[in-house]
């Protein structure tokens, strides 16, 4: 389709005004209003003990649900991309399920089944409180941020197709030398994105983990849910864009890392590229020179 420069101008500044009305104008507001009374006292806005508390609960969180959703997720692409079995179209609408079902109904659900009156409610009798507690609010996570990896991964596994993978076991590779050496880096760049993807949803879920926890600061409060109660309970607004700010800040350092690693293995990746065709080439050269002195002979032989 060929457009006029005219209408390639519109295009983008449409776009543009859109994304500057929906996302540059509401961001730059929060930073200008956390900002507003000085560095200082948006100094001592993030660092009280329950924006300390907040921000130790919430990393923590992250830490357990990134790593789980990794191997689960991986396994569960997989056996998607790989496998043949019944039911493959109900574990795929399973895995979708969290984009369509609100996250407060996870939390209700959650509720449900390890609340006091729930279906495994009674494991609080035994002293390992679920919900309102720090499990709760991991499971609750894990539930939203499920699909991305898998999502991710999926795509990737069907599109390299399974020809080196059955190279290497004709080979006599083993099923974990396979995975490690051959499907995990064919599928790191998809990965890397799910765990992107992953850590930004776990960062910023609300509705899930304010059904399953008690909100108390320093016990079972996230940032979000300290912003939340800032804004709403302390009627300190300023308070609540200094805590906004402060998650906004780590989604960014957690992307610019990811950045970094991710442009270390392209370097990597290339480093080793080059060092293979090196190898391949002075293969070639030392076959080359081998074969030449029999050629040479050969032909005074008929000579």
């Amino acid at each position: 389709m060929i457009v006029s420069r005219l209408t390639r101008l519109t295009l983008r500044s449409i776009a543009l005004l859109y994304l500057t009305v929906l996302l540059v104008v509401p961001v730059g507001l929060i930073f200008w209003r956390s900002f507003e009374h000085g560095l200082g006292q948006f100094w001592e806005w993030i660092t009280t003990p329950a924006a300390i508390s907040a921000l130790q609960l919430t990393l923590l969180i992250v830490a357990i649900v990134v790593p789980l959703n990794v191997i689960f997720g991986v396994l569960t692409a997989l056996a998607l991309a790989r496998g043949r079995f019944r039911g493959k179209g109900v574990l795929q609408a399973v895995v979708d399920l969290p984009f369509a079902v609100s996250p407060v109904v996870v939390g209700v659900a959650l509720i449900a089944l390890w609340g006091a009156e729930g279906w495994f409610g009674g494991i609080e009798s035994l002293g390992f409180r679920v919900i309102f507690g720090i499990p709760g609010m991991v499971l609750a996570t894990i539930f939203v941020t499920l699909p991305f990896v898998v999502r991710e991964v999926e795509p990737v596994l069907r599109e390299i197709g399974t020809e080196q993978e059955e190279a290497a076991a004709t080979l006599g590779a083993t099923g974990w030398q396979t995975f490690s050496r051959i499907t995990l880096p064919a599928v790191r760049w998809g990965l890397t994105y799910g765990v992107v993807l992953t850590i930004a949803r776990a960062l910023g879920e609300f509705g899930a983990v304010t059904m399953v926890s008690s909100n108390f600061p320093g016990v079972s409060q996230t940032l979000t849910l300290l912003v939340n109660s800032r804004y709403t309970d302390d009627y300190n607004e300023y308070g609540a864009y200094a805590a906004a700010t402060l998650l906004m800040m780590v989604a960014i350092l957690v992307l610019v890392v990811m950045t970094l690693i991710e442009r270390r293995a392209k370097g990597k990746l290339a480093d080793a590229s080059a060092e293979t065709m090196k190898a391949v080439s002075a293969d070639r050269n030392e076959h080359e020179a081998a074969h030449a002195p029999t050629a040479v002979g050969a032909g005074e032989e008929n000579n």
